[in-house]
């Protein structure tokens, strides 16, 4: 891989201070192998948004923060509308393309946290957008 790349890469993501991984800088298809993409936990206090096609790794980037911002002392909240998360307190398998990618891009393997999960009280498909139910249950989930 390039040295002009990863010197670029280091210098847009600096590791001083508190951060959170994001992966590894791809190159023409060649991922190198140390985690240099990282995020500054100060920024974490700010919206963000985690956009692709299906297949694209959201769900696994929102687990990745998750657990990192958690191992880190920070609530962390998720508001799961498709069920897409609901498996992220179970323990995955290590499959063959997991542990190679853990291993091209530095991660290591996935941990083993176990989340508080919390139930608003509402049946299935209830929405709460603009409903006077929404500060109740979300006071009731963190009881």
């Amino acid at each position: 891989m390039e040295e002009r790349f990863l010197e670029s890469v280091r210098k847009s993501f600096p590791a001083a201070g508190a951060t959170l991984t994001l992966g590894a800088p791809l190159l023409g298809g060649e991922c190198h192998p140390e985690p240099l993409v990282t995020v500054p936990l100060s920024m974490m206090n700010r919206h963000g948004l985690i956009a692709g096609a299906t297949g694209t790794g959201k769900t696994k980037t929102l687990q990745l923060l998750a657990e990192q911002l958690s191992a880190a002392g920070v609530p962390v909240f998720l508001a799961d509308v498709k069920s897409d998360l609901s498996g992220i307190g179970v323990a995955g398998e290590s499959g063959e393309r997991v542990t190679q990618r853990a291993h091209d891009t530095g991660l290591g393997e996935p941990s083993d946290l176990a989340p508080a999960g919390r139930d608003l009280g509402l049946d299935q498909g209830a929405r709460l957008e603009g409903s006077r139910e929404t500060p109740r249950a979300l006071a009731r989930s963190t009881r």
